[in-house]
């Protein structure tokens, strides 16, 4: 006996194409604060370069001498410890809105929202609470019974165990 063909205007309601991966749209507000971190790192690096260009600057028109002064003798007074002071702000300035923006930039890559999200995110990943199951869960996860373990414990506190005894090994 033979089925009846499908009508091809109706489709199967099996017929649903699978969504591999579904992501939160590009407006919502957890996509919107994650590029708000972004965006709030970018306009501090923006900021600090301005403000690292205009210390350059400023400091190269020191250097020039004026209009009537003789430029054989520079007459620039300088002080190496505000100057390295400053350079030391500067640089930290820069590197810490970076790391901002990196950091917004990376939370919205990957989808995440905050550190107790990235927390459990890594932990599944590494597979955490899989490493630190009791031995009654998982008994291969040590190596070793705890009868091994006991008797090793007592060799050890009677120094009867040396090194390279195999006495312990399991064959």
């Amino acid at each position: 006996m033979s089925t009846p063909p499908s009508d091809p205007a109706k489709p199967s309601p099996a017929a649903k194409p699978k969504i591999a991966y579904e992501t939160t749209p590009i407006t919502s507000t957890r996509s919107l604060k994650q590029l708000s971190i972004f965006f709030f790192g970018a306009a501090c690096l923006v900021a600090s370069t301005a403000i690292t260009r205009r210390a350059v600057h400023r400091r190269q028109l020191r250097k020039l001498p004026k209009f009537y002064e003789p430029n054989t003798n520079p007459h620039e007074h300088f002080s190496p410890a505000s100057d390295a002071l400053q350079a030391l702000n500067l640089a930290t300035m820069n590197c810490v809105s970076f790391g901002i923006m990196s950091a917004g930039g990376a939370l919205w890559a990957f989808d995440l929202s905050g550190l107790k999200e990235m927390r459990a995110a890594l932990r599944g990943r590494l597979g955490y609470e899989q490493i630190f199951r009791s031995e009654e869960d998982n008994p291969a996860a040590a190596g070793v019974s705890a009868e091994e373990m006991e008797a090793w414990r007592k060799a050890e506190g009677d120094g009867k165990h040396r090194f390279g005894s195999d006495s312990l090994r399991r064959d």
